[in-house]
């Protein structure tokens, strides 16, 4: 059986009963089949911790120590998804794995480290890996870097880190599984707090190939400074039915490089009406496609904020609410 969900997630250390038991709620919420964590803060993975964190289900793992009290990757699937392989290199933990039809693909999960230099040398060890693990290839984790401006809620930026992280993008010819829901993956915690987008996922054109229904979603931070990920695999629903578009689409960022190219896709063929046909269904297919990662179900987030007023209208009734309460 394939997977069907990925979570990833820096968890500030596995080392205490009391987180242990926090990420093994989560696991057994989303149900995930493949688990990528960061920062485990731990020398030594042992088959009863993974039990312990994830599961029982989880009897395969992989694991890169962490150095003293700082860093520690762990991978682990469970057993009914298959794998051929695995390497441990610098900050990067990859396993490749097997579909029932055959293919095959790449998982790298990362934790890059602090210094600016460091950070240099972790880029360059990601290149060498993406040599080693060739064909579809998903790159996942704390990459301690942002792309962009957006990536961070106040100017006190690194730009020329930017820049470098920008250029091994392109260089790798990557694409950036886009976040549904959610601008940033980590907040300092304070009052007024510094908001930054450290956690991503990455993959190369041939992945994004094996898995076009993908969608990536935030869950709760269970009170960490680090946001997990939940990548679902066949997410998004391709099953033929009626098409509607949504007025508020042609407002927002991608609708027409969305629409130019699967335009663009479909080749002129001998009839011109058979040709317009197949544009047509190329950019319906497309901007559905687009539209369930850039805007997300709205059924769904409809139905969170009416259970969020709910949940405030029964407090109303005890109690005055708060100003901000109130705002919200």
């Amino acid at each position: 059986m394939d997977p069907s969900k990925i979570l990833c997630w820096n968890v500030r250390g596995l080392n205490s009963s009391a987180r242990q038991d926090v990420v093994r709620c989560l696991v057994d919420s989303v149900k995930a089949d493949v688990i990528c964590i960061q920062e485990t803060k731990m020398s030594d993975v042992t088959r009863w911790l993974v039990c312990r964190c994830l599961g029982s289900d989880f009897g395969n793992f992989v694991f890169s120590p962490s150095s003293g009290a700082s860093g520690g990757i762990l991978v682990a699937w469970r057993s009914h998804v298959t794998s051929l392989g695995s390497r441990i290199d610098g900050h990067c933990v990859s396993v490749n794995f097997r579909l029932a039809d055959g293919a095959s693909w790449w998982l790298s999960c990362v934790y890059a480290p602090q210094g600016i230099a460091e950070k240099i040398d972790f880029l360059h060890g990601l290149t060498t890996v993406r040599t080693h693990c060739l064909g579809p290839w998903l790159v996942v984790g704390d990459f301690n870097m942002i792309l962009s401006n957006e990536d961070k809620n106040n100017s006190n930026l690194d730009r020329n880190m930017m820049g470098r992280f920008r250029k091994w993008k392109d260089d790798l010819a990557l694409l950036e599984i886009p976040l549904t829901g959610r601008k940033y993956t980590w907040s300092n915690g304070q009052s007024n707090p510094t908001l930054v987008r450290l956690d991503r996922m990455f993959c190369s054109a041939d992945w994004e190939a094996l898995f076009p229904g993908c969608l990536l979603q935030s869950t709760t931070s269970q009170d960490l400074d680090h946001c997990p990920l939940l990548l679902g695999l066949q997410d998004v629903n391709r099953a033929k039915g009626r098409f509607f578009f949504q007025a508020f689409w042609v407002k927002l960022e991608g609708f027409h490089d969305t629409v130019d190219q699967a335009w663009c896709s479909v080749a002129p063929g001998p009839c011109p009406l058979v040709t317009l046909s197949r544009k047509l269904q190329a950019t319906s297919r497309a901007l559905q496609s687009w539209s369930a990662k850039k805007v997300g179900g709205l059924k769904l987030q409809l139905e969170m904020a009416w259970e969020l007023l709910h949940m405030f209208e029964m407090a109303q009734e005890l109690r005055v609410l708060s100003p901000a309460e109130d705002w919200f």
